[in-house]
């Protein structure tokens, strides 16, 4: 099981790397709640499709012919719920990659700054005087405010590292001009924001984030006696109880902002999955707690799939999706809104598709019964291929659901049924919680066996997610390729889609295309033993 304390400490690293733009991804802990949107997507088991396919509203039992090669002495299910979407039907539809070109730039920002206010660019390689001179204000505060040698060292040296950025600084913002920039520098009302999308070179298609300027001056947005740093993020990840929203507007309010801001940016095929508070945790120069306020909320949205939320499961915790020399990407489409009275405060949008407008209407779907014959097939060629460290598995949360897959050059959200075990909240959040603590905590699974919903076939999702394989000395090898060495010590690269076999001594420098000073160590020393 995760440790306790696992999820704040995972928040405080997602709200620094979000705040310092360098991620888009959104990723932090989702909570997934499928009976939100447009309707009732989901159901245990009572809608018209899941009477269809006869489907129950729970079900225990043992899996019978389990291979030894799988190293699996017992499989059983024991869902005392199972999903299924609230509709007479499902479909497969189909998407491309998303772009940004200058005219998506364009309407998301024209559709968040004070357009009259003026637009710029913001540039890396030419930063602008005034802000490097607030920027000299506020460092020297913070080492003024300095209770240690050490940290009024390093406040020092990054203030001297300032003025010299300051010799060669503009003295003017360049416009936004046709949008062909990455970042750019706006405002709302008295406030600076800055808008940063995924680069056209990344590789990733449409995405952007939405962050106060700058984004660790977020201090000066909503400030605080004695306090020099905040961080907004999900309250959820709060261990007090002696708070209450101080926000005028309520939660359906703030969700409905949201949808409407994402229409303005184009963005209208989306979901709600999850409302909860937002928490500004605030520290001194020395980051050490000075309190806490909660005032807005953190709305997050999901990719609408004939009305209904895919599958966006967090697979960190999944044993066979992780190891020392692989890391797997999800590249899930959420959009993580965080609101107060005065609007958005942050965003992370990852827009990564856009539905072609063809789809597979109504697909034949299997029974329950069929479904439950094709699953033994399906952790039996899982597990011989993929040991687990564990020796029994008990799926507790079985749903019929969509599921992203590439298709060729393109996309597809495709009907599929997840077997899936997770610890109760209690064990992977430590929340004693008497209301919470004996929910599953579905975002992340500990197993995950996945079907093709219209043939039973096991969905591999060591090989339809995103990867990137890392050497010994930490090397990027290559994106969605994996590597061993033969029994003559060559190493083979092996890519999902050609399976080529690469000698040794063909690997080039030209091969490693990044190195990383870290492979997750916070995710991997999370996965304590959990074998039974």
């Amino acid at each position: 099981m995760r440790k306790a304390g696992y999820k704040k400490a995972a928040a405080l690293f997602l709200v620094t790397s979000l705040a310092a733009s360098t991620v888009l991804a959104g990723c932090g802990k989702k909570k997934v709640d499928y009976n939100m949107g447009d309707g009732d997507d989901s159901s245990g088991g009572g809608g018209k499709l899941a009477s269809k396919l006869d489907v129950p509203e729970s079900y225990t039992g043992k899996l019978e012919g389990i291979d030894s090669e799988t190293g699996l002495s017992e499989v059983s299910v024991n869902a005392s719920t199972i999903e299924v979407p609230d509709t007479d039907k499902m479909s497969v539809v189909y998407y491309t990659q998303n772009t940004t070109d200058n005219e998506y730039k364009k309407r998301v920002c024209e559709n968040f700054f004070d357009v009259n206010a003026g637009i710029y660019v913001y540039s890396w390689e030419k930063p602008y005087k005034g802000d490097l001179e607030k920027e000299i204000e506020r460092m020297q505060k913070y080492a003024d405010q300095s209770t240690s040698d050490d940290d009024k060292s390093y406040f020092d040296d990054y203030i001297s590292s300032l003025k010299e950025q300051l010799k060669t600084a503009t003295d003017e913002r360049e416009g936004a001009g046709d949008y062909s920039g990455d970042s750019f520098i706006g405002s709302r009302g008295e406030n600076s924001f800055m808008i940063t999308f995924n680069s056209a070179d990344s590789g990733i298609g449409g995405g952007f984030s939405i962050d106060y300027y700058p984004s660790d001056g977020l201090i000066n947005y909503k400030p605080k006696d004695g306090a020099t740093n905040v961080y907004c993020y999900s309250a959820e990840y709060y261990d007090g109880t002696d708070l209450t929203n101080t926000a005028t507007m309520s939660a359906d309010d703030a969700a409905q902002k949201g949808l409407e801001f994402l229409a303005g940016c184009g963005i209208s095929d989306v979901i709600q999955t999850s409302s909860t508070d937002l928490l500004w945790d605030y520290s001194d120069a020395s980051y050490n707690s000075v309190g806490a306020e909660m005032d807005g909320y953190e709305v997050i949205y999901n990719r609408s799939v004939e009305g209904a939320a895919p599958y966006t499961p967090n697979v960190y915790n999944v044993d066979i999706l992780n190891s020392s020399d692989t890391w797997y990407d999800t590249m899930d489409e959420t959009f993580d809104l965080s609101m107060d009275d005065n609007g958005i405060v942050t965003a992370y949008c990852n827009d990564f598709y856009k539905a072609t407008g063809e789809k597979d209407d109504n697909v034949k779907l299997l029974s329950w019964d069929d479904v439950l014959k094709a699953l033994p097939k399906a952790v039996n060629t899982l597990y011989t291929e993929h040991k687990t460290q564990y020796s029994t598995i008990e799926f507790n949360d079985v749903r019929l659901t969509y599921y992203k897959l590439k298709d060729g050059d393109s996309y597809k959200y495709t009907p599929v049924w997840v077997f899936a075990q997770c610890d109760t909240k209690a064990d992977s959040e430590g929340t004693t919680d008497e209301t919470k603590k004996n929910e599953l905590d579905k975002d992340n699974p500990l197993q995950i066996v996945m079907m093709d919903a219209q043939t039973g076939d096991l969905i591999d999702l060591t090989k339809v997610l995103d990867s990137e394989s890392y050497a010994a000395d930490g090397s990027t090898i290559g994106g969605d390729d994996t590597y061993s060495e033969d029994e003559d010590g060559e190493m083979i690269i092996s890519s999902e889609e050609e399976g080529e076999i690469v000698p040794k001594s063909d690997v080039t420098d030209d091969s490693v295309d990044m190195t990383i000073d870290d492979v997750s160590d916070a995710d991997s020393s999370d996965l304590e033993d959990t074998a039974e």
